[in-house]
C-alpha cells in the first residue's frame, strides 16, 4: 500500500510530508472483546441510556460517562456495576446533560451543556469542583473538547451568526488551549468547522445542525501536541502546546463516491444514536438536506497510550471493519488496525483499545474493551 513516510522537509515553520514506501506492522484486537457492558440479561443495571465516554482505571475497573439518571458508573474488572454517582441535576457533584466524559490524568471531567458547567471528579468517585471553560468568542461554550493526562484542554468553537445562511455552508471556527480552568491559555488559530444545514421556515433560520455525510473537523491531544483535521483532505496539521506549527501528516487516499448504501448507514447511525422514537422526524429532515456526493477523507482521531496517532478511514456503509492507520509522532506510518466499524474509540492503551459499541440495527449502547496486540513490523 502507497503510504507517506515522514521526510523532514521544510516549508516555512510547518514540515511536510513526503511519499516514500514502508513497510508498515499489522496489530491486531481479539475477535472478541474481552469485556462487554451494556447487554445482560442478569443485570440489567448495566444498560446505558447514551454512553458519552469512558477510561480503564489503573486498578482495572471500567468509569463510564452515561446520560441516564446517574452520570457515572463503576464498573468491576470483570464489567459488573459497583456504584453509580454523578446524580442528574444542577448542583455540586450533579450534571444535567452529559456532553463528554474525560479522563485527564488522575481527574474526570464531566463537561455539561447545561450552564456550560464542567466537574471534575476523582478517580474514586468523589467531587472536587466545578468550573465553565473560558472562550474566545465572547463566552461561548466550546463545540467540543479533549484533554491530556497533564491537565492541558482544547477546544474548537462555534460559527458566529454572520456565517450561517439556509441550507448547506461550512464556517471556520477557532482552536484554543486551556487548562482546567476558565482561562484562555493559546489560540491556536481559526481553522473549517463543522459543514452544517441550516433549516429555514418562513424567511426564517430555524436552527443549524451537522450535514450527513459531510466534512466534520477531528482532533486530538497528546502529551505534547494538538492534531487538527478538516477531513476535506487525508491531511493533519500538529501544533506544540504553544501553537507552533510542526508536521503535518498526509496519506495517498483517493476521494471515495457515496452511495445509496452510505446514506442509509449513516442515518441509521443517526437514528440509533438518537433514539427510535426520532426516527420519523430525522426521515423526513434528511430528505431536505443536500448530501455531498464524496466521502470525507478521514473520520475520527485518538492519540493513544504511547503517543501515537490514530486515524481512521471513513466507515464504509455495511463493512463489518474500519481502517485506522497509526502514526509516530514525527509524522512517519507505523501501523494498520482494523477495528469494528460501530465502535466509536474513547482510550487506547498500551494492550487494550476501549469504546462505545453501537450496531444500528440493534440500537443497544454497549462498552467494550478489546485486547490489543502491537506486533513488530
Amino acid at each position: 500500500m502507497r503510504v507517506l513516510a515522514c521526510l523532514a522537509i521544510a516549508v516555512g515553520s510547518v514540515l511536510s510530508v513526503a511519499d516514500a514506501q514502508a513497510p508498515l506492522a499489522r496489530w491486531t484486537i481479539n475477535a472478541q472483546p474481552v469485556i462487554t457492558i451494556g447487554q445482560s440479561d442478569a443485570d440489567t443495571n448495566a444498560l446505558f441510556v447514551a454512553v458519552a465516554g469512558a477510561t480503564r482505571l489503573p486498578n482495572g475497573r471500567i468509569l463510564v460517562g452515561d446520560r441516564g439518571e446517574f452520570t457515572l458508573r463503576l464498573f468491576s474488572p470483570n464489567g459488573k456495576q459497583e456504584r453509580a454517582f454523578g446524580r442528574k441535576g444542577s448542583g455540586p457533584g450533579e450534571v444535567n446533560y452529559l456532553k463528554s466524559m474525560l479522563r485527564c490524568g488522575d481527574s474526570v471531567f464531566t463537561v455539561d451543556i447545561d450552564g456550560n458547567r464542567t466537574s471534575v471528579f476523582s478517580l474514586d468517585g468523589k467531587f472536587v469542583r466545578m468550573f465553565r471553560v473560558g472562550s474566545p468568542q465572547a463566552g461561548r461554550p466550546p463545540y467540543d473538547t479533549a484533554c491530556n493526562a497533564g491537565g492541558v484542554f482544547t477546544h474548537l468553537g462555534w460559527e458566529v451568526a454572520a456565517q450561517m445562511r439556509g441550507g448547506a455552508y461550512r464556517p471556520d471556527v477557532p482552536y484554543w488551549l486551556s487548562a482546567a480552568d476558565s482561562a484562555v491559555r493559546h489560540v491556536v488559530g481559526t481553522f473549517p468547522g463543522s459543514e452544517r444545514f441550516a433549516l429555514v421556515i418562513d424567511g426564517q433560520l430555524r436552527g443549524t445542525r451537522p450535514l450527513p455525510l459531510g466534512r466534520q473537523p477531528t482532533f486530538a491531544l497528546g502529551d505534547d501536541r494538538l492534531y487538527i483535521g478538516s477531513a476535506d483532505s487525508y491531511e493533519i496539521k500538529s501544533f506544540d502546546l504553544s501553537g507552533k506549527p510542526l508536521t503535518t501528516i498526509r496519506a495517498a487516499v483517493s476521494p471515495r463516491a457515496v452511495t445509496d448504501d452510505d446514506i442509509e448507514y449513516a442515518r441509521e447511525i443517526e437514528i440509533a444514536t438518537s433514539g427510535e422514537r426520532a426516527r420519523q422526524g430525522i426521515e423526513q429532515l434528511w430528505t431536505t438536506m443536500p448530501i455531498p456526493k464524496t466521502a470525507p477523507a478521514h473520520a475520527a482521531l485518538r492519540v493513544d497510550h504511547s503517543g501515537n496517532l490514530w486515524v481512521q478511514d471513513y466507515p464504509r456503509a455495511k463493512a463489518p471493519m474500519v481502517t485506522w492507520r497509526v502514526f509516530g509522532r514525527s509524522g512517519s506510518p507505523v501501523a494498520h488496525v482494523e477495528l469494528p466499524a460501530h465502535l466509536t474509540v474513547f482510550e487506547i492503551g498500551a494492550d487494550y483499545v476501549l469504546g462505545r459499541y453501537l450496531d444500528p440495527e440493534e440500537s443497544i449502547p454497549q462498552v467494550r474493551l478489546y485486547r490489543l496486540t502491537r506486533a513488530a513490523r
